[in-house]
Formats: structure tokens, C-alpha cells, sequence
């Protein structure tokens, strides 16, 4: 016995001569002893917890002897005990972290910020965020942190209020105002100043009004339903086009070739969607709710993305495959339209016939390693020389994805910051040429002070603790609304993004993928109709008890989707779609967009009023043609 093993005298002392005769099992509770790094005597305490633990569940009258099938779940319990253990200690540790970060943030006294958790997004947050005291000045971070947004190594200034190197590479920037690409560019630009004068003013209204709302309260049957509605809609709208159709299930055994609609969706349990993967779910009224594996070898062409509705042909020999021969184009919207009057007096009474000159930038608005906003501050000079109709601004604002945020090196609240470097400046713009420019605001997911943190996104709610000039619109996200004549919709949720990664097409008929991706928006008849989305995108979150929203009620005229992908400006299918890319890009200037919309020629207009019914002004209809007459230009910052 004097060669014997410290820890089998330990465990023979603890459990006694039971397990002195049963050597495998005294081998496994050695080897338990050195996996987790604990006494034997605490091994055998978790050993009589679970054997009468186990005994007062089943019942059973055990002895407790170490079989290999008490041994077995024995490990299995321990296992999960100690993990438990360590998760709990690693909870406990992250939350006082929180509690510290939260308590500096909220005694924070720059601006008194309104009754709004920030919860969710602190949670990342790993240094103090907020004012910090004499104690805490010296535990602010002066070493370099690494830039999350870009993987490079950058060195935060001690407070995102000071220069910083990026700072003066961005002053120092070349190709100023040039235009990257251009729309239309047979159309002329608007040289001169607006008109000024209390009938030159252009009329906004709202599509689709989104009020606050309580989320993370969705009932797994209420968006069941959602999801059914809309593609039972889809199939009444298919039916007004084409009378005679008929929707069958893709489930059922056929021999011969039917017509089915349904929702496209991927049973691949990891990595993109493709097309092995493909799978087609009915509706419950039309289908059961069923799931059919697809087979699209047969079809020389396509383009799909998980959550589009899609009609198809082909035949389900079996029972469990649906081999489409034939993929069906949905019914086109109606373009939007106007009496010949209205146009006229849009035009040429309010307007002038002067052209609209309307400037659309989108977030981040600040350099990657500051808050200064510089990039903000060179768009305003842009905006103080053009002198634009209206302003589109869209989010992110002050972005929780930021390096200074994510960090905890701030010196100020989101809502101060906000205050201090855009509603200033957007203030003195009003103050030196009032009742000239109207500005919109949209949100965007990924801003910290924003209190809806699914789409759809209702409008600031508190534009007066944010500081900006009476008169401002805070629209939702997604957005539709109309300027005169013009019907606009926008997304800030970067929908190209979760549409190019979510895609599977072979031979597409449109070849031009960011005109294919557009599109999908038009066909689908929403500003967001990919489901689930990408996982790994913090935008990809929908309420659906508010999916109607987001719902498009006519065929916009323009439609501006910011996107990390190339900056481009087209015409589809007689839809003008921007993307005008962000306004700053990591540590130096992006693009913005400047519309310039021409009036429709007033002699048609003054023809077409003539030939227009007396009794009914509103009898003959005109379509905008916004696309015929709008130029864009991505200008650089």
C-alpha cells in the first residue's frame, strides 16, 4: 500500500471498503478527480446527492453501489452540475459589470435622457459608459483597442470628443463633391436657389403610420398566422390576374403537372441557403401548412430567397418531391398616379416649375474612431451650397455598433452627442434659410437611443429631448410617404445585405444582380420580406403582429434602401432605386445621393386637363414617370 496513489487512499477513506472492491470504479472516480480538479470528499457528497436524488424520483430501494449504469449517470449529472456552477459565477461576474456601467450611465448629467432602457445594447459594453467622476478618470482606456467595425488596430483618443487621427486624414481628403455615378445624366441639375414664399412648400404625407407598440409579446400562433395571411393574400391577388387558376397542395401525389403557391424556405440545418435545400410551405387553408422538398433541375432559371412567395408548375410523382417545370411572375403592382390638376398645381403653382432637389445620406455619420461627426459636419456644408428642397437622413445616428460605444469610451449620453453634433447643426441651417428645406428622419436597428429594437421601427418619439428644429418628420423604418405627387419608401435595415446572402439563383433572367435584388421588393409587395434572414444580423429581427406595416400599398416612384454594398442608382422596372451607401466609411468619407426631379411639361399637363371630364376631376389619371424625369447622382462627402 505505500505505492498507492494519494487520491485512491482519499477516495477509500471517503467512501469506504465498498469501492475498494470495485477497481473500475475506483479508476473512474480517479479520473473524475483529475478531470474537474476536486476533492474526494466533495465527490463523494455529489455521489450521495444523486443516488438519493434518483431514489426519491424513481422510487427505487438502492444500495447505492457503483454499478457501471449508476456510474454512467452519475458523470452525466456531475457534468452538468459543475457547468452550471461556472455559468452562474460568469453571470454573476458580467453583472456587476452591467450594474457599474448602468449606474454610471444613468448619473450621466450632459442631458437629462428620457425614460428609456438601454439594456439590450449595454449588455456588450465592457468599460464605463457615461460621465466619468475624478475615480474613474484614470481607469479610462489609453491603450489601443481594437477596432471592432474593421479588424485593424486602432488608438482610441481619451475621449471620442478630441481629434483624432483619422480626423485630419479626413480634413485632408481628396475628390471632394465628385460624382461617382449618375442616373439620368441627360437631365440638368438645379443651379439656383429655391423659390422662397409661403406657397413654395412641398406637401408630405405619410402612407403607413407605425405607433409604438410593445414587442417580444408575439404569440408563436400569431405569427403562424401572419405568415399564412400573406400567402393566402397572394394567391387572391394571383387569382383577380388569372381567373382560372387553380392552387392545388404540393404535397399530394400527382401524375399530371398543377399550380401551387407557397412560401420558399431551406431545411439546411447550417451554412446558405441552396438549391438542394429549397423546400415549398403552403398555407393551412390552401396546403394543410405542409412542407415540400423542391426539385428544380427541369427549370432552365431562377432566383430564390427564403420567405418569397412564388407560384409554381410541376408535378409530385411520389408524394415527397415537387419537381417544378415552370416558375410563374407574380401580378405587377399599379404605378402610382395623379389628376392631370393636381399634377399641374403640384408643379407649377406650389413648385414653380422649378425642379425638387432632395439630398438622402445614410449612417454611420461619424468616423470609426471618434464622435465628432465630422462626416456629418462636411454633408451640412454640402446641404448650406445646394440648398435642397428636402433633407433625407437616414440611420444609423449614433450607432451601437460604434468602437467608442461598444467600448465604454464616452463622455457623453447617445441622446448629448445626438444634440450636440446633428440637431445643432441642422438648427442653424433652419435658423439662416427658414421655411426653405424640410427635413426627414428615418431610424435605423442599430440606433443606441431608439426604443423599438424590431422592424417596424415607429419615428423618434422624442425629437424635443434630441434637439431638433420644430418642424422635423420622424418617420418609421421601413417608410412610405409621399413628397407632392412622388411616392417614396425606404428600409435603413441594409435589405440588399440579407437578400445577396440569403439569394440561390442559376440563369436568372435579370442578370444585373443589385436590379435583380431591387426588384424583389416591388414583387414581394414589402420593404422586408426575407424570413428568417440572417442569423448573424443584428437587423434581421421582425415583429410579426405588425408585418402588414411594412406592407407596400402602391408601387413606389423611388425607393432609397442604404446598403454596405456598392453605391448605385437605377431605374427597375420603372422604379427608381438608390442605394446611396454610408456617409462614412471607418475612418474616412463615403457617398450621399442628390435627387433632382423635374416637373412634368407643362403643355402635357394643360392638354391633359382639357381632355378631362368637367363633372369628375378626378376621372382621368397620370402617372408620375418619375423615373423618365429624375436624375441621381452619388456625390462623395
Amino acid at each position: 500500500m505505500a505505492s498507492q496513489d494519494p487520491r485512491e487512499r482519499a477516495l477509500l477513506g471517503a467512501f469506504g471498503p465498498t469501492l475498494a472492491r470495485n477497481p473500475s470504479a475506483l479508476r473512474e472516480c480517479v479520473n473524475l478527480l483529475q478531470i474537474y480538479r476536486i476533492e474526494a470528499q466533495t465527490l463523494h457528497s455529489k455521489w450521495e446527492a444523486y443516488i438519493m436524488n434518483r431514489t426519491s424520483t424513481t422510487g427505487d430501494d438502492d444500495d447505492g453501489s457503483m454499478t457501471p449504469a449508476h456510474l454512467e449517470g452519475f458523470k452525466s449529472s456531475l457534468r452538468r452540475t459543475l457547468e452550471q456552477k461556472s455559468q452562474q459565477q460568469t453571470s454573476q461576474t458580467q453583472s456587476t459589470t452591467r450594474a457599474t456601467i448602468k449606474s454610471r450611465y444613468h448619473t450621466s448629467t450632459a442631458v437629462p435622457p428620457p425614460k428609456t432602457s438601454y439594456d439590450m445594447d449595454l449588455d456588450t459594453l465592457d468599460m464605463p459608459f457615461g460621465s466619468p467622476d475624478r475615480k474613474s478618470t484614470s481607469a479610462m482606456p489609453t491603450t489601443p483597442i481594437r477596432n471592432r467595425t474593421n479588424g485593424n488596430i486602432a488608438s482610441l483618443p481619451l475621449s471620442p470628443s478630441q481629434p483624432s487621427p483619422s480626423s485630419k486624414q479626413f480634413a485632408l481628403r481628396k475628390n471632394v463633391s465628385e460624382m461617382e455615378e449618375t442616373l439620368n445624366s441627360h437631365l440638368s441639375l438645379r443651379q439656383e436657389a429655391p423659390k422662397s414664399g409661403s406657397d413654395y412648400r412641398n406637401t408630405i404625407n405619410l402612407v403607413v403610420a407605425v405607433k409604438p407598440y410593445r414587442y417580444m409579446f408575439e404569440k408563436l400562433s400569431e405569427k403562424g398566422e401572419a405568415l399564412d395571411d400573406r400567402i393566402d393574400t397572394f394567391a387572391e391577388i394571383y387569382k383577380k390576374s388569372y381567373p382560372e387558376t387553380d392552387f392545388h397542395n404540393p404535397a399530394y401525389p400527382s401524375q399530371s403537372i398543377v399550380t401551387v403557391i407557397g412560401r420558399i424556405c431551406s431545411d439546411a440545418n447550417e451554412g446558405k441557403t441552396n438549391e438542394r435545400s429549397l423546400v415549398l410551405e403552403t398555407s393551412r387553408s390552401i396546403g394543410g401548412g405542409s412542407r415540400v422538398k423542391l426539385d428544380v433541375a427541369e427549370v432552365p432559371g431562377f432566383s430564390f430567397f427564403p420567405g418569397q412567395i412564388v407560384v409554381l408548375s410541376g408535378i409530385n410523382s411520389s408524394g415527397t418531391i415537387f419537381s417544378v417545370t415552370r416558375v410563374h411572375e407574380l401580378p405587377t403592382m399599379s404605378m402610382a398616379g395623379a389628376s392631370p390638376s393636381d399634377l399641374e398645381d403640384f408643379h407649377y403653382r406650389k413648385m414653380a416649375g422649378q425642379p425638387i432637389k432632395v439630398i438622402a445620406a445614410a449612417g454611420p455619420y461619424t468616423l470609426s474612431d471618434n464622435l465628432l461627426f465630422e462626416p456629418f459636419a462636411a454633408l451640412m456644408e454640402h446641404v448650406g451650397k445646394e440648398r435642397p428642397d428636402v433633407l433625407l437622413l437616414l440611420g444609423p445616428f449614433v450607432s451601437s455598433q460604434h468602437p467608442s460605444i461598444v467600448s465604454g469610451n464616452v463622455d457623453m449620453t447617445p441622446e448629448a452627442y445626438f444634440a450636440k453634433y446633428i440637431s445643432t447643426l441642422l438648427a442653424q441651417h433652419q435658423e439662416r434659410y427658414p421655411k426653405e428645406m424640410q427635413i426627414l428622419l428615418v431610424p435605423s436597428l442599430q440606433d443606441i437611443f431608439h426604443e423599438t429594437a424590431v422592424l417596424p421601427q415607429p419615428g423618434f418619439e422624442h425629437a424635443r429631448a434630441l434637439g431638433l428644429p420644430a418642424g422635423t418628420y420622424c418617420l418609421p423604418n421601413p417608410t412610405q410617404f409621399t413628397i407632392n405627387e412622388m411616392v417614396f419608401a425606404i428600409n435603413t435595415a441594409d435589405i440588399l445585405m440579407h437578400l445577396s446572402g440569403d439569394e440561390v439563383a442559376r440563369n436568372p433572367d435579370r442578370t444585373d444582380r443589385m436590379g435583380r435584388l431591387s426588384k424583389y421588393l416591388v414583387e414581394q409587395r414589402n420593404m422586408h420580406p426575407v424570413y428568417p434572414g440572417l442569423t448573424s444580423e443584428m437587423e434581421s429581427g421582425v415583429d410579426y403582429n405588425q408585418y402588414d406595416l411594412m406592407d407596400l400599398r402602391v408601387c413606389p416612384d423611388v425607393i432609397i434602401v442604404p446598403s454596405r454594398l456598392k453605391g448605385f442608382a437605377k431605374t427597375v422596372d420603372n422604379v427608381v432605386v438608390v442605394n446611396p451607401n454610408q456617409l462614412s466609411k471607418a475612418q474616412s468619407g463615403g457617398t450621399f445621393a442628390r435627387l433632382t426631379i423635374h416637373p412634368i411639361t407643362q403643355s402635357v399637363l394643360e392638354d391633359a386637363v382639357m381632355m378631362m371630364d368637367e363633372e369628375d376631376e378626378q376621372s382621368m389619371s397620370t402617372y408620375h414617370r418619375v423615373y423618365e424625369r429624375c436624375r441621381v447622382d452619388l456625390v462623395r462627402v
